[in-house]
């Protein structure tokens, strides 16, 4: 039994293996974009793309019951949440096709595939683990943001609901009208439409873009980089792990040789 589990780690750690299921994915993410032209296809294409479909879930399948099968215990391996993530993304990948009744649930089962590609790249999961642990510390940032687009929108609506009832009418539209020009799309034209009847108006626009997408946008940006910054201190590479190992070796060798 020993030596089957030998076997199947030894595939599990191969990189050619990792490369040929990163491969995989990556087919399947072609076939999800070429299955968006469905309506211009003749029914041979359609034929050999659920042909590849099938493949790409019988690869998948293969590749989770190695990774099962490697570990000492198979509990151990749903102790790791990324391969619990893998195992819930093939498990979604079985549901069989066919049998769905509506075609978007069809084509939203074959996209949560791609989403493998995060677990098998490292740095991908450096990202997203990263993002996740800024996730507290943004939150403050972003509760901060919305007391203060509530204020803006409750100044908004009182100085140019008359102007713009669409975009000023209630605190609502004000709050998605202020979400627009934070992110700096058509913000001029908001503001030299109030300029028509408040000429200090523009001063409401200026404050609120320093704020928003000069101050805290850099604010949870710095702070997600941070976060990403201390995950790669933490983690030291490979070969780095290695010379210290040969180097603690040497020390031994020379200690006892001096003795």
């Amino acid at each position: 039994m020993n030596g089957f589990k030998k076997t199947f780690l030894k595939i599990r750690e191969n990189n050619f293996f990792e490369a040929f299921v990163i491969s995989v994915i990556l087919i399947s993410a072609i076939a999800v974009g070429f299955r968006t032209y469905e309506e211009s296809f003749n029914p041979q294409i359609y034929l050999y793309l659920s042909y590849l479909d099938y493949f790409i879930t019988s690869v998948f399948l293969i590749e989770i019951i190695i990774r099962l099968a490697a570990e000492n215990k198979t509990l151990n391996f749903f102790k790791g949440s990324w391969n619990v993530f893998d195992f819930v993304i093939v498990a979604i990948s079985l549901i069989p096709i066919e049998s769905l009744d509506s075609i978007l649930l069809a084509r939203l089962v074959r996209v949560f595939r791609l989403l493998r590609l995060v677990s098998f790249i490292p740095q991908f999961r450096v990202l997203i683990e990263s993002f996740i642990t800024a996730i507290p510390r943004v939150g403050y940032i972003l509760l901060f943001m919305f007391v203060e687009f509530y204020i803006f929108a409750a100044i908004g609506s009182i100085l140019f609901s008359e102007i713009s009832p669409l975009h000023w009418g209630n605190v609502g539209l004000a709050m998605l009208t202020l979400f627009q020009t934070a992110t700096l799309e058509g913000w001029p034209d908001l503001m030299y439409q109030s300029l028509e009847v408040q000429r200090f108006s523009w001063i409401f626009f200026v404050v609120f873009i320093i704020l928003n997408s000069l101050v805290f946008m850099n604010m949870i940006i710095g702070v997600i980089i941070d976060v990403i910054v201390k995950a790669n201190e933490n983690e030291s590479p490979e070969n780095i792990l290695l010379l210290k190992d040969i180097s603690a070796r040497l020390e031994k060798i020379e200690n006892r040789i001096s003795d």
